[in-house]
């Protein structure tokens, strides 16, 4: 019997279709909320109901509490599911939640609480004896204050938003001008995002690789931890690009982090799914605490490839009441292969990955052997510039990371989206690059490659505008021909040669987005 009857995704995009499919899997109903921007999004189209929640900006929509309850009730869903970003962190709606009589499929309510901010995480990591950079103890009020903080740890330093995730409001700083420079922005894009404004400051971490482990504990005190994910490809303090396991760990290292990690759910008596992020040393080959996630994180097929089970499932049935399925020992001996995941992301990244909105206007997923894609786009689908750029994640999956790799290169050629800019030709340059394929790099990776990454990208773009020149040149050509011999009749439908050549290279594997 399924444990619920019916359950609200209070997201969008590929989470919300990717926790949707999990639900209708279990033999339950989803239920979909949408935005102005969003009315003809496929996470609206493949959802059983799906209710109306305001208008574009994230505030006045997907920020809004009492109007996601509100579809709930009127949808007489039985649980709600945060996906992540949005309020999948916000007590406060959990509490809505719960007080409403709905299920709440996340961390308790107090737990949340205790941890409300990254500040909090760290207060608690320190106790359950992980190491902590260096930095405020609490929000920093002004940037006054901001300035004599880190001229007293010394730069660089990280200014974070205490609230919220995946890289919104963190940027390094290297000295006082930079300080300043940033400061009210990081606030205004931490409101923008999250609804709270506080940030906070630490010391930066040179030149580190980022690995988060993935805690999961069920309502009676039983806990594991799945392994690791690398996560140490980004831009901006935003992931690009994450494997599992880490090609960095040795088994002893990795298994050191387990009874901190597992101690620090005890303390706060943690349940569902939680990510404990760290930054790692190379050098030292220490960890260092950076946050805990309260919420299903972006790269979680990766560990659902290497483990075989399904988190979103697990997470649901502990909401239920359900037990751990396995033990620490039973989950070690699962672990088989090595998975990437390259998130799609609707950006230009030949201009400082600015976003990209648009139609799509051509889409066609790759497939075969070791190859899942969680997308939250079609073909006619609509990318507002109001939310993360985030359109759909590729997976791929080897018997060792090798053969991952050369999954995910096959697979990304096989990707092909129109009508917006996409972060997957980038891909195809990284997989093929050999400090990667190596599995040498920190999170500097992207900022050291850009010359070599950009040169790649540019001739591409080059070979595509001399192609489409081509092509346009041969369809006038062809067009002038006919027009001098045609014998057709004047009564009959035209389609210029120029359009039908067009579709019938849109039919090609030939064709170049």
């Amino acid at each position: 019997m399924p444990p619920f009857g019916k359950v609200l995704v209070a997201n969008r995009g590929e989470i919300a279709v990717r926790v949707m499919k999990a639900i209708k899997e279990m033999g339950m109903k989803a239920v979909a909320v949408y935005s102005e921007a969003d009315k003809y999004a496929l996470h609206v189209k493949y959802a059983d109901e799906a209710y109306y929640i305001g208008p574009p900006p994230a505030l006045e929509s997907y920020l809004n509490i009492q109007a996601i309850i509100d579809a709930a009730e009127k949808a007489h869903a039985d649980a709600v599911h945060p996906g992540y970003g949005f309020l999948s962190e916000n007590a406060d709606f959990a509490e809505a939640v719960v007080k409403a009589g709905l299920t709440w499929i996340g961390p308790p309510v107090d737990a949340m609480r205790a941890i409300k901010s990254k500040l909090d995480g760290k207060r608690i990591a320190k106790q359950a004896g992980v190491p902590i950079s260096p930095g405020s103890d609490g929000p920093v009020d002004s940037l006054d204050e901001a300035l004599k903080l880190a001229e007293k740890i010394g730069y660089p330093i990280m200014v974070k938003a205490a609230f919220g995730g995946g890289g919104t409001g963190i940027t390094r700083v290297d000295n006082p001008d930079q300080l300043v420079e940033v400061w009210e922005r990081n606030k205004r894009l931490a409101y923008q995002a999250f609804g709270k404004a506080d940030l906070y400051i630490e010391k930066a971490a040179v030149n580190p690789r980022h690995i988060e482990f993935q805690l999961i504990g069920d309502k009676y005190g039983n806990y594991v931890v799945a392994w690791e994910r690398e996560c140490t490809i980004q831009r901006r303090n935003q992931k690009l690009i994450e494997e599992a396991p880490s090609p960095a760990l040795k088994m002893e290292e990795r298994e050191r982090m387990f009874e901190p990690i597992i101690k620090f759910g005890q303390i706060i008596h943690y349940y569902t799914l939680g990510t404990f992020e760290t930054v790692f040393s190379d050098t030292t080959r220490e960890f260092y605490f950076l946050e805990l996630n309260k919420r299903l994180q972006v790269e979680h097929p990766i560990t659902e490839m290497i483990f075989r089970i399904d988190l979103v499932k697990l997470q649901i049935n502990i909401a239920a009441g359900e037990h751990l399925p396995f033990t620490q020992e039973e989950l070690n001996k699962r672990v088989r292969g090595h998975a990437i995941e390259y998130r799609i992301n609707a950006e230009d990244p030949l201009n400082d990955f600015t976003g990209s909105s648009g139609f799509i206007t051509y889409y066609k997923e790759p497939t075969g052997p070791g190859v899942r894609v969680d997308s939250g786009v079609t073909l006619g689908s609509y990318v507002p510039p109001f939310y993360d750029s985030l359109i759909s994640k590729l997976i791929v999956y080897g018997e060792n990371r090798a053969y991952a790799i050369q999954a995910g290169i096959r697979a990304l050629n096989d990707y092909k989206i129109g009508g917006v800019r996409t972060t997957i030709e980038l891909y195809k340059w990284i997989s093929q690059e050999e400090d990667f394929q190596k599995g040498k790099f920190s999170t500097a990776y992207i900022a050291e490659k850009r010359e070599q990454y950009l040169k790649y990208l540019k001739a591409k773009e080059q070979m595509k505008a001399a192609l489409a020149a081509t092509l346009y040149q041969r369809g006038l050509l062809k067009k002038a021909t006919t027009t001098v011999n045609s014998t057709q009749p004047q009564n009959q439908t035209k389609r210029s040669n120029w359009k039908t050549y067009g579709l019938m290279q849109q039919s090609s594997y030939r064709v170049m987005w």
